[in-house]
This record gives structure tokens, C-alpha cells and sequence, in this order.
């Protein structure tokens, strides 16, 4: 039994009880079932709601509003911004962030950055969340510069950058090959106290792998884990693929034990990336060791479930 599942049992008790569900009760249940990816519950309880006279208040209506956006429905969601304006909810921050937020996540960036001002125009003061959803959508664009100037605005405002504004910076100029962009930023955020995380690492790492420059991405798969960072389950892929590319099988085989050893389960991507350099270059004591692992660690997994 899921915990949504558990909530709704809970809600059916209540009422069995003689308890009735308050908007707190229905905002919870229908945030529960947006993060479960079932919106048809989630429209059924903010429905259930008012159907029982109840009037959703800021939290509950944001909420809805972060579920249409999920689902892509912008119509919807401005629908219940205007209507939570009638009922004396103006946007605030949060209000803001989540339609920027899920803007950008549509890939409409330019009806954020609109609403990015009209925010400003209307008072508020935009943080770090804002500043980091926009510049994120810029970097996804592959627009660098764009990205590194709202960046800039966000510092001219006094706004302090996360481990996530770091992190987008460093991925999308390390991936596009600007890895020196990508290093200034990295060495900023520790002059900052920003620590970095596994995701941080594995973006430097997928650079510089893409360079080439394997003792580089080695030295900073020694540094995260000298400061309590373990790598996870892609950092192992990204030097496995790296490994394979350069047909350096034994490194690539090493990893994948070692992977293995850590408790971390590859993807068919990590497997693929073996099982099909080794065919084509014939290894094929190679080809059946991978798959004699694959076959040992199904049955440990399968044994854990």
C-alpha cells in the first residue's frame, strides 16, 4: 500500500468518525496526488472540496495551479490565479515562483521572463529560486551568455546562489565545452562556503570525460569523496562510458565491480555501453564476465526485494 493510499484510508476514517476534512486535509491529499503523477485524484479532491462548502486558500489553490503546470495546462493555471485574485489571494513569491518555475520547465521561456517583471513591477523581490529557474532555462537553450547575465543581475540584487545556481552553470558550460567557465564557477562556490554535491561533481566530471581529460576527472572522483561526497550511480556511468569510448576495458570492467561492490545498480545504459564495445572489438571473455555480473547482481537485488 502506497502513502497516498494510506492518506486516503486515513481521510475515509475521519469521516467515519465524525471528522471532517478541512482545506489543509484536502491540499495535502491532492499535493500527494500530483507528486504520484495521479492529477485525475488530485482535480477530484480540490473538487471534493468545494463541493463540501469548503474555500480553498493560498496553499491550496498554488497547489492546484503547480498540478496544471505539470500537465501543461498554462490556460488553467492562469484561470486559477485570476480566480484566486477575486477571492483576495494576490501572487506573492511562492505564487510566482512556481508559474516561473513551471514556465520554463514548459520551455516557454519568454512568457516567464515576462512574468519575471512583472513580479518586480508589482513590488516583490525576486530570490534565489526565480533567478535560478530562468537562468536554468536560458542554459538549457544553450544560451551561455543570457545565462551568465541574469546570473550577474541575481548577484547585483543581493540574491546569495545555491549548490543548484552553481550547479546549472557549471553543467551547461562544462558540457558545451567551456571548461574553464565551469571551474571559475566551481572555485567561486567554495569561496562562498556553497558546498558542492554528487550532482555538482558529475557535471565537471561529464566535461572534462567529454574533453578527454580523464586524470582531471579522476582527481575530482578522489576530491568528492575526500569531502564525504560518495558518488552515485551516474558518476560510475560517466567514467564507465568514457572508459568504453576510449576502449580501455579493464578501467571500464574495474568500475563496474566496483559499482557493483558499492550496492548501485546500473541502468541498461551502463550495460549497453560494455556489452557493445566489447562485441565490436571481440572481447569476448570481456562480453561474459559483464554478463555474468549483471546476471550475479539481479539475483542479489532480487533477493534484497
Amino acid at each position: 500500500m502506497g502513502d497516498l493510499e494510506i492518506a486516503q484510508n486515513l481521510k475515509e476514517d475521519m469521516i467515519s468518525n465524525g471528522i471532517h476534512p478541512d482545506v489543509v486535509t484536502y491540499t495535502i491529499l491532492g499535493n500527494a496526488s500530483y507528486k504520484a503523477g495521479q492529477t485525475f485524484m488530485a482535480k477530484h479532491f480540490f473538487d471534493e472540496m468545494l463541493h463540501a462548502g469548503l474555500t480553498p486558500d493560498r496553499v491550496a489553490y498554488t497547489t492546484r495551479i503547480v498540478g496544471e503546470l505539470i500537465l501543461g495546462d498554462t490556460t488553467k493555471a492562469f484561470s486559477l490565479q485570476e480566480e484566486m485574485l477575486a477571492k483576495g489571494f494576490p501572487p506573492d513569491l511562492v505564487t510566482y515562483n512556481v508559474f516561473i518555475h513551471g514556465l520554463c520547465k514548459l520551455d516557454n521561456l519568454e512568457e516567464a521572463s515576462g512574468l519575471l517583471e512583472k513580479m518586480v513591477n508589482d513590488g516583490h523581490v525576486p530570490d534565489h529560486v526565480t533567478y535560478t529557474s530562468i537562468i536554468h532555462a536560458h542554459l538549457e537553450k544553450g544560451h551561455l551568455k543570457k545565462g551568465r547575465e541574469v546570473f550577474h543581475d541575481m548577484l547585483s540584487k543581493g540574491q546569495i546562489p545555491t549548490v543548484v545556481t552553481y550547479t546549472v552553470l557549471i553543467h551547461a558550460h562544462a558540457l558545451r565545452g567551456r571548461l574553464e567557465l565551469a571551474f571559475t564557477y566551481f572555485s567561486e562556490m567554495l569561496e562562498k562556503d556553497v558546498v558542492p554535491n554528487v550532482i555538482t561533481y558529475n557535471a565537471l566530471m561529464i566535461g572534462l570525460c567529454k574533453a578527454r581529460r580523464m586524470d582531471q576527472a579522476y582527481k575530482f572522483f578522489s576530491e568528492m569523496e575526500g569531502r564525504g561526497i560518495f558518488p552515485n550511480k551516474y558518476t560510475y556511468t560517466i567514467l564507465i562510458n568514457e572508459n568504453c569510448d576510449i576502449r580501455n576495458w579493464p578501467e571500464a570492467l574495474r568500475l563496474y565491480k566496483h559499482m557493483l561492490d558499492r550496492g548501485f545498480q546500473p541502468d541498461s545504459c551502463t550495460h549497453n555501453a560494455l556489452l557493445k564495445q566489447l562485441e565490436k572489438d571481440y572481447k569476448v571473455h570481456a562480453v561474459q564476465q559483464v554478463e555474468s555480473l549483471i546476471h550475479s547482481s539481479e539475483k542479489i537485488l532480487g533477493a534484497k526485494r
